[in-house]
């Protein structure tokens, strides 16, 4: 969607510029959204979420201490310090990297629990 827009503003930039900006302008336009459209839509694979950093802040990238537990979800190592997002079941704290990972695993805990 941003590579649509960008380009759209290329587009009125360059004409507004002149030669040679009329082919520079949408190209650079279109690669500009397009870098904020990857940005946007990359987080890990299949799971997101709103927060700070890519998931939701409740990890760490390149990081991870080997002490440190999985989000039951996406199998990710969470720091249990930093994160928000926890969810008990049967007595046992579990702890995830984003508010995705945390709803889908409160919707059915016994699909993740072994």
């Amino acid at each position: 969607m941003l590579c649509c827009l960008g380009l759209f503003l290329g587009f009125a930039v360059g004409n507004a510029l002149g030669s040679p900006w009329t082919f520079i302008g949408p190209a650079a336009g279109f690669g500009l959204g397009l870098l904020g459209d990857m940005k946007m839509h990359s987080s890990h694979g299949s799971h997101g979420g709103s927060g700070a950093g890519c998931c939701g802040g409740g990890h760490t990238h390149g990081q991870d201490d080997e002490n440190d537990p999985e989000d039951p979800v996406c199998g990710m190592k969470v720091n249990e310090k930093r994160t928000q997002y926890t969810a008990e079941y049967k007595g046992k704290t579990y702890y995830f990297c984003s508010h995705k990972c945390m709803s889908t695993f409160k919707n059915d805990p016994r699909r993740y629990v072994r």
